[in-house]
């Protein structure tokens, strides 16, 4: 054989195996790519859902998608017998004028809710071709939780608020549901072909994990409907700094935030973070400070005729009740505005304010998500004169969140340690393997252990003895009550609670603020008893 005909035959060999080789990659390697390519020249997809992943509970139980609902799609391109399914679909949503909308639609599609439910279970199997049933998770329901948390989506599937906004982008990176239907060279909806019912993007859900408890959050909001009352309930595991419920009133329709936002109760705020006078819950911050410094002891005495006056501001006890003479861990208990502004002319204002920046009031709480916090500590110089009587009592231009309140209870319940406190977890998959870890802030001590001892003790009596007795279950609850002048002139009062249980052995802290509510001894205090009494049930 010539040079010339073998170089000719071992060509022809590279040639076919260059062709054969580039035929296999494509139809192994690349087949699937080319063949999403034909499928969506050939035919088009409706998204039904965007596959968003859920948020969970500390124990991975669901806050969204909790409902599934049939709904229906027809796609009018490929019914033959309108009339028909006119008629089915009508029965099956309850809608009027089906046949006019499915004359008109064209390549368009009807979608519907299916109400029938028993309807659906006997022509499921006969529905008329063209008609399709399909599951979907509905995202929110009118009793869902933690709303002012989880925040919403818009109509394109987009995070707007909350864990749904600052987590948009792994919440929607999982798979969508879409329906396919196939098309002809005119890119009309071939009548004869079935649609089919697709998964597209990645099979695997990014959920997020929260801290909170689903039981808990729902005996806290139940009982925030049942006192009827506007603002919010924090409660929090002292030993972790885990947001365990977090809740504000009034609700809003997260499936419909246009009318939220017509209302002139502001639902949309999330009370829980928003800042509020803090009133005399304020007053276990001077109390620290005051110990800290040696400036007051337990038994030190103070007499309380009913006001005091500090340059030429005259300051009343609730009522302007005469308490006499008391120590100061009696007036903690009754929560004395006399012997709580002696207490702070003798620490002063600049270290009050050190103590309260310490237990963190002042600055934003870092919890894994962004919210709206309008928070504030008074300069110091706001503090000298008359100003240390407001800042004493915590009326004046002091303003606090009850997440920060729930924080402040919370270093005392854990033997002055802050365990700052968090709220989202972890980025979890559909199995609950930990995709990635949300970081949570170091802890650090804010007060020393005897401190904190002495202020648990002050809080026991204050519910003991003193103005929490409300609050109180089977002898185990510590708190402090606060009443925050709201509308002085119409006589208007926020109600405060603060406190943990149990006594000897707290993990729990509770934090209430009732919008008017009134003094805090009444309905911040019921409220916390009776929350308190359901953890105890469900525990």
């Amino acid at each position: 054989m010539s040079s010339r005909i073998r170089f000719i035959c071992i060509s022809t060999v590279i040639c076919f195996s260059l062709i054969i080789s580039r035929l296999f990659y494509i139809q192994i390697y690349q087949g699937a790519e080319y063949k999403e390519m034909a499928e969506k020249q050939t035919s088009k997809e409706i998204v039904l859902n965007t596959g968003r992943g859920a948020i969970l509970d500390g124990n991975g139980v669901p806050f969204t998608g909790r409902k599934v609902s049939n709904k229906g799609i027809a796609v009018p391109a490929q019914i033959t017998d309108k009339k028909l399914a006119a008629g089915v679909v009508s029965k099956l949503s309850g809608r009027d004028n089906v046949e006019r909308i499915l004359e008109e639609s064209g390549d368009d599609i009807l979608t519907f809710d299916v109400k029938d439910k028993e309807l659906l279970k006997m022509i499921q199997d006969s529905l008329p071709h063209g008609v399709y049933i399909y599951h979907d998770k509905q995202r929110y329901t009118q009793n869902s939780l933690a709303q002012h948390i989880i925040g919403y989506i818009n109509k394109n599937g987009t995070g707007m608020m909350g864990i749904e906004k600052d987590f948009d982008q792994d919440l929607g990176s999982s798979s969508k549901k879409v329906l396919r239907v196939y098309k002809d060279g005119s890119n009309r909806i071939l009548p004869g072909m079935d649609a089919e019912f697709v998964n597209t993007g990645d099979d695997e859900g990014f959920n997020i994990r929260t801290t909170l408890n689903y039981s808990i959050q729902k005996a806290t909001e139940s009982a925030m409907d049942k006192f009827k009352v506007n603002g919010a309930v924090v409660i929090m595991d002292s030993s972790t700094g885990d947001v365990l419920a977090i809740a504000s009133r009034p609700k809003f329709n997260q499936n419909n935030i246009n009318t939220s936002l017509k209302k002139t109760d502001a639902p949309l705020i999330n009370r829980a973070v928003n800042g509020y006078p803090p009133g005399s819950v304020f007053k276990t911050v001077v109390a620290a400070a005051a110990i800290e410094e040696g400036k007051v002891g337990p038994d030190d005495k103070f007499h309380c005729n009913g006001s005091i006056k500090v340059n030429n501001v005259t300051y009343d006890c609730y009522n302007k009740e005469e308490h006499g003479n008391i120590n100061f861990e009696e007036a903690y208990a009754k929560s004395c505005n006399v012997a709580f502004i002696e207490t702070g002319r003798r620490v002063g204002g600049e270290k009050i304010l050190e103590m309260a920046k310490r237990f963190g009031f002042g600055e934003p709480e870092h919890i894994g998500i962004n919210i709206n916090q309008n928070v504030h500590l008074p300069q110091e110089n706001e503090t000298t004169g008359a100003g240390i009587g407001n800042l004493s009592i915590g009326q004046g231009s002091l303003l606090v969140s009850p997440l920060q309140v729930a924080d402040m209870t919370s270093v005392i319940a854990n033997g002055g340690y802050r365990c700052k406190p968090r709220l989202v977890d972890a980025i979890v998959d559909d199995n609950g393997k930990v995709l990635r870890k949300v970081t949570k802030g170091e802890g650090y001590q804010v007060i020393e252990p005897e401190v904190a001892q002495n202020l648990c003790k002050m809080m026991r009596l204050a519910v003991s003895e003193g103005t929490g007795k409300n609050a109180d279950v089977d002898g185990i609850v510590s708190g402090k009550t606060g009443t925050a002048e709201f509308n002085k002139g119409e006589n208007i009062s926020h109600s405060w609670f603060t406190g943990f249980f149990p006594y000897k052995k707290s993990n729990c802290v509770i934090t209430v603020i009732a919008e008017g509510g009134g003094v805090g001894g009444k309905k911040a205090a019921e409220m916390f008893h009776y929350i308190a009494e359901n953890i105890i049930k469900i525990s």
